[in-house]
């Protein structure tokens, strides 16, 4: 199905990711053979120049069911195919996750979908024995994040003269994080991350408050940094002085 997909002609240039319907969507990202990280963005671009959606409230309404049948797909798909997929569905140029912090998505939807997110670390990472940090699961959040805030910046870079100089603005702008220059809307889509990862933290597994912990570092929500400071007070004598410095980070919203 996914190989009849990529060489079909209307695939030829441009990939609709709204056109596929939902056992197409867990096909393409997830019904792939290993090929180690050198090879996934070839994999799953090899012949198409870029991604669309035509209807962005497709793509969100798969991946929520994604999140919520992940118990699911845990029976169908090897972790490894699971966890190469997933870079996928959020990187690899594609980024299911900017449907999220698309206006044109209603917003009940698009905070479903990100509550929807604790699901599989509450119903697979929890009861696994992946490693904190050697996952996607570990950058689920900071992929999302950093998509957010990148879409969130409104500054006009068409007005700045060369190529030089918006790069260094948009850089500059990225470490600005102005949680009170938010429009409303996108308040509530932060509040939602942040009581989702909140839930994540409270599971028993290192891999779970690892992955929420890089999420609330990348947050700049108002109640993130006394948030990580009761995990700190709690666990501090648990932590090596390399996790305690990691967790200070985020903490302070300064980690990468």
């Amino acid at each position: 199905m996914t190989q009849q997909l990529i060489d079909g002609q209307w695939w030829e240039d441009e990939f609709d990711l709204s056109a596929l319907t939902y056992p197409q969507f867990l096909a393409f990202f997830f019904d792939r053979p290993i090929v180690g990280d050198d090879n996934e963005y070839v994999l799953f671009r090899s012949g198409i120049d870029r991604f669309v959606a035509s209807n962005p409230t497709t793509v969100v309404a798969h991946v929520q069911a994604m999140c919520r049948g992940f118990s699911e797909l845990t029976k169908v798909y090897s972790p490894e195919q699971l966890d190469q997929g997933l870079w996928a569905v959020f990187g690899a140029g594609i980024s299911c996750e900017q449907f999220l912090f698309d206006p044109a998505v209603d917003l009940e939807l698009r905070i479903d979908c990100i509550e929807s997110m604790y699901l599989p670390f509450r119903d697979f990472v929890a009861h696994s024995t992946l490693d904190a940090r050697g996952s996607f699961y570990w950058m689920w959040w900071d992929m999302i994040l950093h998509t957010f805030w990148g879409m969130a910046d409104k500054f006009g870079y068409a007005s700045l003269g060369s190529a030089k100089e918006i790069l260094e603005t948009m850089h500059q702008k990225a470490l600005e994080f102005d949680y009170a220059g938010l429009s409303e809307e996108n308040k509530q889509i932060l509040e939602a991350v942040y009581q989702t990862l909140l839930k994540i933290l409270a599971l028993n597994h290192p891999a779970c408050q690892w992955s929420a912990l890089h999420g609330l570092g990348h947050l700049h929500h108002p109640r993130g940094p006394e948030t990580v400071q009761r995990y700190l007070d709690m666990h501090r004598n648990e932590l090596t002085d390399e996790d305690l410095q990691w967790v200070e980070g985020c903490r302070d919203g300064k980690i990468a």
